[in-house]
């Protein structure tokens, strides 16, 4: 009997579900290079172990951006590693399904396949990430009524109108948690000349980070290095920083709702303003993010509980409904 696998690759997480035994790897997106030979030293968690540890040529390298695969031959070893931590070798019968952003060309797309089949894959279904979250959410998804879901990602945002089984109207922009994280390793390099870890950027950011303008005010003490002369040094972070760093990304998305919202049939919008907007991906998690958008709006927006894993949750749904499966994939596979 061939293996269902359902895969939610993402540009800072990757999580892999298989049809009997559920949710089975979350892990970073990123691998360890050896960049003498070339080969793939270790992936995910291991790869973040073995950098701290190893000589300066082993590197961290992340081979997806802004949700799409920047290098074909590493998202394969990515992959292929993944499948076999998860005890899932030789895979010559199974059927993989993967969700993609909306915004993907059918290059990238091609990519994905193509990357998924070298690691093993007999088959290789296409889901269009909203469609997927939409799933999981248990929207109503195939009735004439009118769903809205936003995946705000880490390299990619994006939000889509659902009614009949597919996509009515979507906007996306390749923007994301990535990005914030960025410009907040620019801001502390030029205010404080210091280099801090990815994990304390990630922390600052929904610690100390506020999508919603407010009077409050936070800061908090983070260790990193030395610009300069690399001294291991201790220095204050400000929300006001956080804040600073996050507004670009924030007002794009928020840009990116009134256009989609603006471009909705009237009939849909009506089931929209009712039903309101779910809010799924781990940059949804950014405080007040949901009250600056239903501010932005005018439509009710709710984040998903576990938004990070509503993706996977919708894939997982999808194996072993093959005639659905099919429909849902035809669109995406475009």
């Amino acid at each position: 009997m061939a293996l269902d696998v359902a895969l939610d690759l993402g540009t800072a997480q990757t999580r892999l579900a298989t049809s009997t035994r559920g949710l089975v790897l979350d892990e970073p997106t990123i691998a360890a290079i050896d960049t003498r030979s070339g080969s793939v030293v270790e992936i995910g968690y291991g790869a973040l172990d073995v950098i701290a540890t190893t000589p300066r040529h082993v590197v961290a390298y992340r081979p997806l951006s802004q949700g799409t695969t920047v290098d074909f031959d590493v998202t394969a070893r990515l992959i292929h590693g993944l499948f076999a931590r998860a005890g899932l070798g030789g895979l010559s019968r199974a059927r993989v399904v993967v969700a993609v952003p909306t915004l993907a060309t059918a290059i990238e797309r091609r990519a994905i396949t193509q990357a998924a089949v070298q690691a093993g894959a007999r088959d290789v279904s296409l889901i269009e990430a909203p469609i997927a979250a939409a799933v999981g959410l248990g929207l109503p998804l195939e009735e004439p009524v009118g769903s809205a879901v936003a995946v705000l990602g880490a390299g990619a945002s994006e939000l889509a109108v659902l009614s009949l089984g597919g996509i009515v109207t979507g906007a996306a922009r390749r923007v994301g948690g990535a990005d914030i994280d960025t410009a907040l390793a620019t801001a502390l390099r030029l205010t404080h000349g210091v280099v801090v870890p990815p994990a304390t950027l990630e922390w600052c950011k929904f610690t100390l980070g506020q999508a919603r303008a407010s009077r409050r005010s936070a800061s908090h003490e983070v260790r990193g290095r030395t610009t300069n002369r690399g001294r291991p040094t201790t220095v204050t972070v400000e929300s006001d920083l956080v804040d600073g760093a996050t507004r670009d990304v924030v007002a794009s998305i928020v840009t990116m709702f009134q256009e989609c919202l603006g471009s909705t049939p009237p009939d849909l919008s009506h089931d929209i303003a009712k039903r309101g907007i779910t809010l799924v991906g781990g940059a949804a998690q950014l405080s007040g993010f949901d009250q600056l958008l239903t501010e932005a709006t005018g439509v009710v927006c709710t984040v998903a509980p576990e938004p990070d894993r509503v993706v996977i949750a919708g894939l997982e749904a999808c194996l072993g409904e093959t005639i659905a499966l099919r429909a849902l994939t035809r669109r995406a596979t475009r």
